[in-house]
């Protein structure tokens, strides 16, 4: 299996759960108008992606859409009056397909990070995205360009206990909600509980556990992962992807690749900020992955690889160098 040598999906934030990370883009995106979104939307189009992942629609239990305060929250206060309707209404025209963000992603104060979500769990967690679920379904579902849902919580394939969080999350909150709404996820195929080969062994019995539809692994590309060098990294989990897929083929799970478009950039206080990557790295993280993929997303279009306009003008000064590079290679030359 192989699929073209381009991106064409995306991941993009309507307010990143992480303001380090995403500092050259979130503050602005907050308070973008509807104008600007459109644009946005568009402007995806251009380079070539007809699928864009939103990593969440609220940020730390507070929904980026109103109706909904007894259930989910009330509303943030945003540039846009309905964000999520506004670029769903845009990829409609455009013929896009768009996931909208759940999951712990959304309401985690209760912990330090993400993923240090462990035993014992907080029903709350559970009990606050099946409510956003629902929420987003019975507002925003009755779009054309409505695909589904994305879980936020970035987990390793290679540890038990998060396994066990999804599939209680899926099987017991979520689905009986959403019915056959498809689920995606981003996690990361290796961590280090346990070995490479025993990961992918258990991998099939594992993501039947979780309930996913469609499972986006991390290749890891854009940072350095216990110590091994990054494109290596990245073929590690395009190889696994390859083992593993003849005995997926009766599962209904489709197999995408998640490529990491940002570098590490560091900042006073020993946080990171997402720059833009190293073209000639990016290209390889493409050729490697298209072999193994039914599709290549980035993290993410947004504030990494856009182009600079009136109305889209985020992103590092490198943002504008990484989209020339990305669209003559790979989009206007096609």
């Amino acid at each position: 299996m192989s699929v073209p040598l381009k991106f064409t999906g995306t991941f993009f934030d309507f307010q990143h759960i992480n303001q380090w990370d995403a500092a050259y883009w979130c503050d602005e995106c907050r308070f973008w108008g509807e104008e600007s979104w459109r644009e946005f939307v568009k402007e995806m189009k251009i380079a070539g992606f007809d699928t864009a992942i939103a990593t969440g629609s609220a940020f730390w239990g507070r929904p980026f859409f109103d109706g909904y305060e007894t259930t989910v929250g009330r509303k943030l206060k945003m540039g846009c009056p309905d964000p999520i309707g506004t670029v769903l209404d845009e990829a409609v025209k455009c013929n896009m397909q768009i996931y909208l963000g759940i999951g712990f992603r959304g309401r985690i104060g209760e912990v330090s990070d993400y993923q240090g979500m462990r035993k014992p769990w907080n029903p709350a967690w559970f009990k606050w995205s099946q409510n956003l679920a629902a929420a987003l379904l019975e507002k925003y579902s009755s779009s054309s360009a409505f695909a589904g849902f994305y879980i936020g919580c970035e987990i390793n394939m290679d540890d038990d206990e998060l396994i066990e969080l999804y599939e209680i999350l899926v099987k017991q909150y979520l689905r009986p909600v959403i019915g056959k709404t498809k689920l995606i996820a981003s996690p990361a195929l290796f961590g280090c509980k346990r070995s490479r080969e025993e990961t992918l062994e258990l991998l099939p019995k594992n993501l039947l556990r979780t309930g996913l539809d469609i499972l986006v692994p991390q290749d890891m590309g854009g940072r350095k992962w216990h110590k091994v060098p990054v494109l290596e990294a990245v073929q590690q989990t395009a190889d696994g992807i390859g083992l593993v897929r003849e005995r997926l083929n009766n599962m209904p799970v489709e197999l995408w690749i998640n490529c990491e478009l940002f570098s590490p950039q560091g900042s006073p206080d020993g946080r990171f900020y997402c720059v833009p990557g190293p073209f000639e790295r990016i290209r390889e993280q493409i050729r490697i992955c298209a072999a193994q993929a039914d599709k290549l997303v980035c993290y993410q279009f947004q504030g990494l690889m856009n182009r600079h306009t009136p109305l889209v003008n985020i992103g590092s000064p490198e943002t504008d160098r990484l989209y020339e590079q990305y669209m003559n290679e790979f989009v206007l030359k096609r």
